[in-house]
């Protein structure tokens, strides 16, 4: 009897300190880690030490271009250098909520996470800053989540179109969308995700969805698990995990080798395929517009200043240029504009920890558009 009491007490024992040891170790890891993501500006989502995101930031959800907030969703994204609360209206984008008609002169912007304003508050975004400039509504349907022009396309196709409206203004930005349209290269990177391709050659394409059902997403709707969501939003680990994670599942590969840098495509390095496919879209977007003026730019990365700075070499603005005039778009390259400012204030314009633009950023890209696009003056 008494070696079984002594037994039970030697375990239970045992279990405290094992508790305390793991408890300890978590700490510091954490504290590890929490440092390092500051000091090298990680992007990555840090603990907001609360329980209000139950719900991710975007799902597949549309049956026509796939990603898409929930209808009138609240989601905090905090970074270590900027804590913004996302609102979404009730058709699911952050903006206003907008009536179907009006008789007032409006603009519909198209675009990713970086017309949408990820990283700022909505009144610093650029569209928000066209919008109280001139006076004018600028309906916003940018969209995070991997959202190329195949998606523009089919959003003003299917939904966006149906909002009276005078002009269309589009951000394109090449570092995303040409891997974003590329089925090829979304076969291996996501296979599991929800949304159209354009699939064929130029221009007879068959528009393709990844998955025979929406439902099969990887991240179609549904809530976060409770221990799921207590380890997001109050532990550095787990965000951790999930970033890296990501970044193994986005690597694009080659020959079973990740490619570099130089290879993913962009500003500087795309294929005529891709090209063609970011044509088509515009086209169909232009031929939906009918007579309303439609006005195009692209949206240059930090790397891509960089690189057009010590090179001077820009294939795809002359290419785009010509494009555009081609079949009636004004087009704007923004990375032209950078020229004429330093690398410290090209710096200044993106978030260090994100990458996309900061307050000055959107700044930056409103006074260029509103003096550039004649629709404006």
């Amino acid at each position: 009897m008494n070696h079984n009491l002594f037994k039970k007490k030697y375990l239970i024992s045992l279990f405290k300190k094992l508790i305390l040891i793991f408890g300890f170790t978590f700490l510091l890891l954490e504290v590890v880690l929490a440092i390092y993501t500051k000091n090298s500006n990680l992007n990555i989502e840090i603990p907001t030490y609360s329980l209000e995101n139950t719900q991710s930031f975007w799902y597949d959800i549309n049956k026509n271009f796939g990603t898409s907030h929930l209808p009138n969703n609240n989601y905090r994204q905090k970074k270590t250098c900027f804590d913004v609360t996302y609102q979404s209206n009730s058709k699911g984008f952050r903006d206003q909520e907008r009536a179907i008609r009006s008789s007032n002169k409006r603009v519909l912007v198209l675009g990713d996470s970086f017309i949408e304003g990820v990283g700022v508050s909505r009144e610093f975004r650029l569209s928000n800053l066209l919008e109280n400039e001139k006076k004018i509504p600028h309906l916003n349907f940018g969209m995070a989540g991997n959202f190329g022009s195949t998606q523009y396309y089919m959003l003003y196709k299917t939904l966006a179109s149906s909002y009276t409206h005078d002009a269309i203004l589009i951000g394109v930005l090449p570092a995303n969308d040409f891997i974003d349209d590329d089925y090829e290269i979304n076969l291996k990177i996501n296979s599991d995700r929800y949304r159209p391709y354009l699939v064929g050659d130029y221009p007879h394409y068959s528009l393709t969805y990844h998955l025979d059902s929406i439902h099969k997403s990887r991240v179609h709707t549904k809530k976060l698990k409770p221990i799921k969501k207590i380890f997001k939003n109050f532990t550095y680990s787990y965000n951790v995990l999930l970033y890296a994670k990501s970044v193994l599942k986005q690597s694009i590969k080659k020959d079973n080798k990740i490619v570099s840098e130089d290879e993913i495509p962009g500003y500087f390095n795309y294929s005529e395929k891709q090209l063609n496919r970011l044509k088509y879209s515009l086209e169909q977007i232009k031929s939906i517009a009918g007579e309303r003026e439609v006005m195009v730019f692209t949206i240059p990365v930090l790397r891509d200043i960089q690189n057009y700075k010590k090179h001077k070499n820009n294939p795809l603005g002359k290419e785009m240029s010509a494009f555009c005039e081609s079949i009636g778009i004004k087009y704007l390259d923004l990375l032209l504009e950078t020229d004429k400012i330093s690398i410290k204030d090209s710096e200044e314009q993106f978030l260090t920890c994100d990458g996309h633009w900061s307050k000055k950023g959107n700044v930056f890209a409103k006074k260029h558009i509103q003096s550039f696009f004649d629709y404006y003056n």
